[in-house]
């Protein structure tokens, strides 16, 4: 699936605290593409371009991708019940 990634372009986030990451995704079976961006803390992008191999430099950053997608789309959140007594 990284190969159905392409990042076109990253730049520092505006307050200094990160990378804005932008990609295209290509879904295999329908040809539709997703248009996104993430930020990534600057200690994950610098991870991610270390993680990266020989023959695919941003195989680390596409993989940093699908962890931050999946950490947005899937955060816990908390909901608190009251109940008035009569």
């Amino acid at each position: 699936m990284n190969n159905n990634y392409y990042v076109s372009k990253t730049e520092p986030a505006r307050n200094g605290d990160g990378t804005n990451v932008y990609f295209t995704f290509s879904y295999p079976n329908s040809g539709s593409r997703l248009d996104g961006n993430v930020k990534l803390t600057n200690k994950e992008y610098i991870n991610a371009l270390e993680n990266g191999t020989d023959d695919d430099m941003y195989s680390g950053l596409y993989k940093a991708i699908k962890a931050k997608i999946i950490e947005i789309n899937t955060a816990t959140t908390t909901t608190t019940t009251t109940t008035k007594e009569a």
